[in-house]
């Protein structure tokens, strides 16, 4: 089975593409911490040192470790972990997780929004969602860029609602 993986070692995280909707039900995630891991297949992610967090959506498995260092064993082992899950010796969990919002969108943003920002020397703040109602700011090139309102409609707002419907709107905090 081909998995490509996308190191984004900026923010020590590498995200691991499957083919089709090989992860979990469509439009859902987990992200899960050391502190949650009830699962086998999360026990072994986290039985190689310096993973800090798992985020699991339909097609993807995003790894955030401490160490830049540690890179290419995390990298390895992850795809061995993998492997085995999909050769039937795990079973990936469907529910479950943490339930802190802030750290899913930190989540959230690190796998699926800042890489696509930070290719335009960009970025975004995410503020503590309140009323379910989310903030972000652009910073870098992003702020003050004419394409602004496109990337919080197409991307951001798009991402956001699609994995935690709980956030009823996204805007930008002046």
């Amino acid at each position: 089975m081909l998995i490509k993986t996308e190191d984004l070692a900026e923010k020590c995280i590498i995200n691991f593409y499957l083919p089709s909707d090989a992860v979990l039900v469509k439009n859902t995630m987990l992200f899960i911490s050391s502190e949650n891991c009830d699962n086998d297949f999360i026990r072994e992610i986290f039985s190689t040192d310096g993973i800090i967090y798992c985020l699991l959506t339909e097609n993807m498995i995003s790894v955030k470790y401490a160490d830049k260092n540690d890179k290419d064993d995390i990298k390895a082992l992850t795809l061995a972990c993998i492997d085995d899950c999909m050769q039937g010796a795990f079973n990936l969990p469907q529910s479950g997780g943490c339930k802190n919002l802030i750290q899913k969108c930190e989540a959230l943003a690190d796998a699926l929004i800042r890489p696509t920002l930070n290719r335009d020397k960009g970025d975004i703040i995410i503020f503590m969602p309140s009323n379910d109602v989310l903030q972000v700011q652009f910073t870098g090139h992003c702020a003050g860029c004419p394409y602004a309102q496109n990337t919080l409609q197409n991307i951001i707002i798009k991402t956001f609602k699609r994995y935690l419907p709980q956030i009823t709107e996204v805007r930008l905090k002046e």
